[in-house]
């Protein structure tokens, strides 16, 4: 099989991750970088001879040596970048967010669809093995009856580090990760009931939310932003529940109360959990020229925006 070219958008924090697995997939080859500065791009190449720098994104869309981009920048330079992207019609990958608010996300719906650009956006956790086994699991015993995810969000440490946009506009651009989850393990939502408060955001700090799935699973989902915590799920079953908390990690508990571990996959040990096989749904996407689940694209992300909308209204 030839080599499928890649030009990479932003070649941060992120990016290192993301390269651990691109090297493993020897389908993928990293033809061009683009950065802001650049800086980041020329010192790649400098140890990677074959990698063209490109002045700019344009530059890089307009290559047709590139079958394929993948946008790697921080939130807050997501929507501007995706946004130029997409008219090219290139098929691309990119990391969440797709925008900082439910008016960017549903620009950039539009576009997709107006060009009708194959994508895909990047929530890893859709592809943690522990959650496929845990499912796995409950079904043998029947159906799922019930999440209750906590999406809990450290914020007197967040506001140290992060300003500006992309902090009042936190929960589109970090906590739909959980949110994004509800849909994930319980399909799409025809009932959902939302309470908020605020404590010190303007926005709200404290988010409830009951919904039920068009499957007639209830789901439950709290956040509180200034009160220790982490993320975690927990899914119930016909007399057997699965806890992932943290994420990362689960274990089952049978009609018994036993407790069973949960093992990762190897790939989910050797890289940042959810990484390879998130690429290799990418890889499909390229090759197929559609997307499987549980991969999605903006058009299915925006269902998640709009219950972030819903929480915050």
């Amino acid at each position: 099989m030839s080599k499928i070219n890649l030009g990479v958008i932003g070649l941060g924090h992120i990016f290192n991750e993301h390269y651990k697995v691109i090297l493993k997939i020897k389908e993928f080859n990293i033809s061009g970088v683009f950065t802001k500065t650049n800086k980041n791009s020329f010192k790649f190449a400098r140890k990677n001879k074959s990698v063209k720098v490109y002045k700019t994104i344009d530059e890089m869309m307009r290559d047709n040596r590139i079958q394929a981009v993948i946008v790697l920048v921080s939130p807050d330079e997501s929507f501007n970048v995706i946004k130029k992207i997409i008219p090219y019609r290139k098929i691309f990958f990119t990391e969440k967010p797709v925008g900082l608010n439910f008016k960017q996300a549903k620009e950039l719906l539009r576009l997709a669809n107006k060009y009708k650009t194959l994508n895909m956006v990047g929530y890893n956790r859709r592809f943690y093995s522990v959650f496929e086994k845990g499912i796995e699991h409950i079904k043998k015993k029947g159906e799922l009856y019930g999440i209750l995810i906590e999406g809990h969000e450290r914020f007197w440490k967040i506001k140290k580090r992060k300003t500006g946009k992309l902090l009042y506009n936190w929960i589109y651009a970090n906590s739909t990760h959980t949110i994004d989850l509800l849909r994930y393990f319980g399909g799409e939502f025809d009932k959902i009931f939302s309470i908020k408060n605020s404590i010190y955001n303007i926005n709200g700090d404290q988010f409830s939310m009951i919904l039920k799935s068009k499957k007639k699973i209830i789901a439950t989902y709290v956040s509180n932003w200034y009160s220790p915590g982490g993320w975690s799920v927990k899914l119930f079953g016909d007399r057997i529940s699965a806890v992932f908390d943290p994420l990362e990690k689960g274990y089952l508990i049978d009609h018994r109360f036993n407790k069973t571990i949960i093992q990762p996959s190897k790939n989910d040990t050797e890289f940042k959990p959810g990484f390879y096989k998130q690429l290799i749904f990418f890889k499909k996407l390229i090759l197929d020229k559609k997307l499987h689940w549980p991969a999605q694209d903006i058009k299915e992300t925006f269902e998640t925006v709009k219950i972030t909308k819903k929480i915050l209204s």
